[in-house]
């Protein structure tokens, strides 16, 4: 961990083991937790999903953090949202096919499988460019699958379950589903299944269209343990609020069973592939909620820009949210004195990690990929 440290730190150790397989280009695809600017340009927009104009710019999401280790081209968007579509970025040689929001399972209201919201279109683009045998692939996806799930379980009450039922339904065959949904506990269970559908979904994708069309380095990293984040302890309050502490404990035990059914999931798939390394981001994740003092984390509950209902500060969209921003609002109780009181918290908004958060994350990466000979 002390070599990772330092690489995130200065961007690489400088001597010839520090990239010894020679790779020279990193492709991106995922959400909102790799994306380097897709929405930078429009009104009110930001670079990234963290707090603004840090000390670490223009390197501060994770996958950023990893190509400057490699020495290589800084991270720019593929694509540019001008605030009703997305278009091809116009500046050359951009690799970063991550879109905030994008999903496995892209809804159709949103463009389906053939939009960038959907990271199975962001590798088929990718693929589409080809893959060189230096290329180091980087993938995330599945918070905001998790959350649309979460989401339509807790609303089966206001519509008969039919919107969860559809949401299932796009994955899970229908036989099979209605079987789940007939027994003990069917609703539950069939989030289960679904989210084990959704890990078979995206590993389909990775095998289909980088490791069957080339690509020779893939770091995939897992889903987050979502019901850490504060948006997600916000929403077991509410349901703490109408079922009871009791009631709280078992649907987090739940959503947590479901993170844990896609993880275990995903990993199988890619069990003895030598060409693609997983990185148990739900495990570290989890670690630093719990242990926070291991991590130099100084809160791992609230949010430095605010979030709705969760808050000791104002809430401030990502644009507003700027590292002098932060370090001229007083600090919450429970902060460490001084401007940099912000610095070691986990989150940025409720559901996003703050800077240091994204070092760390890249801190676990370069773990990953130094176990494989790969840094």
């Amino acid at each position: 961990m002390a070599m990772a440290v330092a690489l995130s730190a200065c961007g690489g150790s400088g001597d010839g083991d520090s990239n010894p397989l020679g790779l020279d280009t990193m492709k991106v695809v995922g959400d909102s937790l790799s994306d380097s600017g897709t929405f930078a340009d429009v009104p009110g927009g930001a670079r990234t999903f963290t707090v603004q104009g840090t000390a670490d710019e223009p390197n501060v999401v994770w996958v950023e953090r990893v190509a400057l280790a490699y020495r290589v081209a800084p991270l720019c968007p593929v694509y540019k949202f001008n605030g009703s579509a997305f278009t091809p970025n116009t500046k050359p040689n951009c690799t970063n096919y991550a879109v905030g929001g994008a999903r496995i399972n892209n809804p159709a209201a949103s463009g389906g499988a053939a939009a960038p919201l959907s990271v199975a279109n962001q590798l088929q683009d990718a693929a589409a460019k080809g893959w060189g045998a230096k290329d180091l692939v980087l993938v995330d996806g599945g918070g905001n699958d998790a959350a649309d799930l979460v989401g339509a379980y807790l609303g089966a009450s206001a519509d008969q379950g039919a919107a969860y039922q559809a949401l299932l339904g796009t994955l899970v065959p229908a036989g099979s589903l209605q079987a789940v949904l007939a027994g003990a506990n069917g609703p539950e269970n069939a989030g289960g299944l679904y989210m084990q559908a959704l890990a078979d979904s995206l590993a389909g994708s990775i095998k289909a269209e980088a490791l069957g069309k080339g690509a020779k380095q893939v770091v995939v990293a897992n889903m987050p343990a979502i019901t850490y984040t504060p948006r997600f302890q916000a929403v077991l309050d509410q349901v703490g609020a109408k079922a009871g502490a009791n009631g709280r404990a078992q649907a987090e035990a739940l959503f947590k069973g479901w993170v844990n059914a896609f993880n275990a999931r995903l990993a199988s798939q890619f069990s003895g592939e030598s060409r693609v390394k997983v990185v148990d981001v739900a495990a570290r994740f989890t670690d630093q909620a719990t242990n926070p003092s291991r991590y130099g984390l100084t809160n791992v509950t609230l949010p430095v820009c605010g979030a709705q209902g969760v808050t000791a500060v104002p809430q401030r969209s990502f644009a507003q949210c700027t590292a002098s921003a932060l370090s001229g609002t007083t600090p919450p109780p429970g902060a460490p004195a001084g401007a940099g009181w912000w610095q070691r918290y986990l989150f940025s908004d409720g559901f996003h990690p703050t800077p240091y958060g994204h070092q760390l994350f890249a801190d676990q990466v370069f773990d990953v990929l130094e176990q494989a000979g790969w840094l």
